[in-house]
């Protein structure tokens, strides 16, 4: 702190000092253009070169500037020369300097020029005639007693700088104890809002404005972790609805257009199995259809009403539905599906559309893992209906079971066999089942396949 201090008193000495400096230049080259163009009158108003009275008018202007006169015409001879700095007319044979001049414009200088012993600091006009530049007035001091004016207000600058930091330091002694404690808990709870932790507060000790600090940063802090939760809430919400939808909208389009080329390709030859086929793809597009305005209807909802259409759902119909849908798929993988469904009627009560991606994206999984075979078992055990399906996969490293449920996350794509999954599927799944006040959970052996199980209450 004191290094800080320290070096934003040296910057603010530098810029003070400089603009001291400008101002005090910018002020002494106002006053010689002033007089130089005072110097252009009188010698053009002359009655001669060798006119007295303008010799000593000058003489007496340089005592009065303490500065030295130079007059010179457009050749760069000397009209006129005082002798306080030496001026030489080789000043004039600079090239910029003879230029600026006699181009019109006025030049102010400070510091070294050839020719010269000492620094200097001079002003120069052009004198101009009947439109016609003839010369040039310079008007020079020794940049000395300048810069003593200089040192001089730097030093009182300095020192009221001095005597202002030595009074603030008194001061502050005084109040620190007071200000210090619960600035510091300010600044360790700043550290830890900024680590994540929101809703912070600090202990107010007094009504003075420390306190009524406090105060607000508790406020804002209770505030700023209320907003911040609702915005994390809101914009998960959101995010996984995109997500569900854009991963649902897949499976019935893949339905669709497996169908569709079965037809095409004359793989159908009875009217009845070609029916069927329509009549699926009918159930899909419809099923499309509902996905899409589900998704325009819940983009301003919370996404539990996406699951108020509740009814009572036969799970044997339910398995063996969604089992034939997917059949066709698991023909072109050369893979088999076994289905084991009770005769007794099993009844849950749930969404069916929902019910219905669930089984969808776990016999999804289960083809894109499989072997070559998938049994699909539906059963009632310890009061809840199950459905199992199992694969004969490469299976899935004991590390990873708890993880597949997440958003996102994906098995090591050399297990999978297209490996073109968004990695939304099974937390769908997990999210489907527990609205219905349900379970999903996986059981896998490495090089022996998976078992995906889903548990629903009975209705009762």
């Amino acid at each position: 702190m004191v290094f800080l201090v320290l070096g934003v008193f040296l910057v603010s000495v530098a810029i003070q000092a400089r603009q001291i400096r400008l101002d005090i230049y910018d002020q002494q080259a106002r006053f010689f253009i002033y007089e130089a163009e005072e110097v252009v009158t009188i010698f053009n108003s002359r009655q001669s070169t060798d006119d007295t009275s303008f010799k000593d008018r000058l003489a007496v202007l340089s005592n009065f500037l303490n500065a030295d006169i130079l007059v010179i015409d457009a050749n760069g001879n000397k009209l006129y020369e005082g002798n306080t700095c030496e001026i030489q007319s080789t000043l004039f044979d600079q090239s910029d300097f003879q230029k600026k001049v006699l181009g019109g414009s006025n030049v102010v200088f400070a510091g070294k020029v050839n020719g010269f012993n000492q620094d200097v600091f001079l002003a120069a006009v052009p004198m101009v005639k009947d439109g016609k530049t003839t010369g040039a007035v310079v008007i020079c001091s020794p940049l000395t007693s300048i810069s003593q004016h200089i040192n001089s207000m730097l030093l009182i600058t300095l020192s009221g700088a001095l005597l202002g930091i030595a009074l603030a330091t008194v001061i502050s002694v005084f109040i620190s104890r007071k200000l210090v404690r619960p600035l510091v808990k300010m600044e360790e709870n700043v550290q830890h809002i900024a680590a994540g932790e929101f809703g912070r507060e600090i202990h107010v000790e007094s009504e003075d404005e420390v306190g009524r600090l406090a105060s607000s940063f508790n406020s804002m802090s209770k505030q700023l972790g209320q907003k911040i939760q609702a915005i994390g809430q809101l914009s998960k919400q959101r995010q996984e609805l995109l997500s569900d939808v854009s991963h649902e909208l897949r499976t019935p389009l893949t339905v669709i257009k497996g169908y569709s080329e079965a037809i095409l390709d004359g793989l159908v030859h009875s009217e009845e199995q070609q029916k069927l086929y329509l009549q699926n793809i009918s159930d899909e597009s419809a099923r499309l259809k509902r996905l899409v305005d589900d998704w325009l209807e819940l983009q301003t909802m919370d996404t539990d009403k996406a699951f108020v259409n509740m009814e009572y759902v036969v799970l044997n119909k339910l398995v063996s539905v969604s089992v034939e849908r997917l059949k066709p798929l698991a023909a072109d993988k050369g893979i088999n599906i076994d289905i084991l469904v009770p005769e007794n009627t099993i009844t849950v009560w749930g969404h069916i559309d929902r019910l219905k991606q669930v089984l969808t994206n776990l016999l999804d999984n289960a083809l894109n893992h499989s072997g070559g075979k998938v049994i699909v078992e539906l059963g009632v055990k310890d009061a809840q209906a199950y459905i199992a399906i199992k694969d004969d996969g490469p299976g899935i490293p004991p590390e990873e079971l708890d993880n597949i449920w997440e958003r996102f996350y994906k098995v090591d794509k050399s297990r999978s066999r297209r490996g073109t999954g968004t990695g939304l599927g099974l937390s769908i799944v997990k999210q489907i089942v527990e609205k219905h006040g349900g379970k999903v959970s996986a059981d896998s052996r490495l090089g022996l396949g998976s078992i995906f199980t889903v548990y629903l209450p009975l209705a009762e």
